[in-house]
């Protein structure tokens, strides 16, 4: 009787990783030629974030051929309970999962998600999430929930940027987004159920800038300086465009009064249109809880339209057993997804 196949989980080389890029681009490409979509893995695996935070795992065999891949990026939650202690906890996002077309349906994408889940649960990380677009049965099985999920769309047409309204670039985030976990805190000292908020930090949002910048050369554009807009009451609106789409995507959505909303949105919109873009699109996932001040009804853009979304739907296992699993996943946003 033969022996049953065993499998190891390690993390990808600088090769393995340049190797599995050409079948990234094969997959999720978006019509970007091939050099540019490699010129922009480059650059991204050498900015702060994937230095950092960021790991490709390999599934492999006894004769170590790869089966299947993804990556990792490492996160911060502050994870809530209702007695009202506030943790630090360490998420992992998820991210390009994928098995050789050749191997598929013999369930090795299954394999690699339970040993994904198995390494980073013996790391100490309480949490892992993904945004899928397809498999949402391949995850369930490997423990991962569905959350509810919406979005707000305005459509784009003709808009200048507003008089009152400053442009951001990314030089100006670090400093802008440095007050988030104190917001946070009040956010999750509201909520009488298990929460988490995850953190937004500079990294993340530059590795967005950089996909922005590679988008706009494939569209045979010059990049955008501007990724950002703050309003005159103090508000403010982060912002990227992603390879292979026509929608420019809010970051993070700070309005603080219904005159920042409409302002914000406006320069959302002269951006887009600047970009040949058709819409702009805000992730808000929990817009209905009560726990978000900024998904308040009156910081709503003005002639939006909010929906159930049907893509990049976010999805969470919850490793750490000490702690309930989150009821509420408060501020999903497009920076979170990578």
């Amino acid at each position: 009787m033969s022996q049953p196949d065993t499998f190891q989980l390690v993390q990808a080389s600088h090769l393995e990783m340049a190797q599995r890029w050409r079948h990234h681009h094969h997959a999720w490409g978006g019509g970007m030629p091939l050099d540019l979509y490699l010129r922009r893995e480059e650059a991204l695996n050498d900015g702060e974030l994937c230095r950092k935070a960021m790991r490709m795992w390999l599934l492999k065999n006894d004769c170590d051929e790869i089966l299947a891949s993804c990556e990792t990026y490492a996160a911060q939650i502050w994870y809530g309970e209702a007695e009202g202690d506030l943790n630090g906890l360490k998420l992992e996002t998820v991210a390009s999962v994928l098995v050789e077309p050749r191997l598929r349906m013999q369930g090795y994408a299954g394999i690699l998600m339970q040993e994904l889940s198995s390494r980073l649960k013996f790391e100490g990380v309480a949490g892992a999430a993904l945004y899928s677009d397809v498999g949402p049965g391949l995850y369930r099985r490997a423990g991962y929930f569905l959350h509810p999920s919406r979005e707000t769309v305005r459509p784009v047409a003709g808009e200048p940027w507003p008089e009152a309204a400053d442009e951001i670039t990314l030089a100006e985030v670090a400093d802008l987004i440095k007050e988030e976990p104190r917001h946070v805190h009040s956010r999750l000292a509201m909520t009488s159920v298990p929460a988490i908020v995850e953190v937004p930090n500079a990294e993340r949002i530059a590795w967005f800038t950089v996909r922005s910048q590679f988008r706009a050369w494939a569209r045979g554009q010059q990049p955008p300086i501007v990724i950002g807009a703050r309003g005159p009451d103090g508000g403010y609106m982060l912002w990227a465009t992603d390879a292979g789409e026509t929608v420019l995507h809010a970051l993070l959505w700070r309005p603080r009064s219904p005159q920042d909303a409409a302002i914000l949105a406006q320069a959302a919109a002269a951006q887009a249109i600047d970009q040949s873009l058709q819409r702009v699109i805000w992730w808000d996932a929990d817009r209905d809880t009560g726990l978000d001040p900024y998904r308040a009804p009156e910081l709503q853009p003005p002639n939006a339209l909010a929906r159930d979304r049907e893509s990049s739907l976010p999805m969470l296992t919850w490793l750490d057993e000490k702690r309930p699993f989150p009821l509420v996943w408060a501020g999903i946003e497009r920076f979170g997804w990578c």
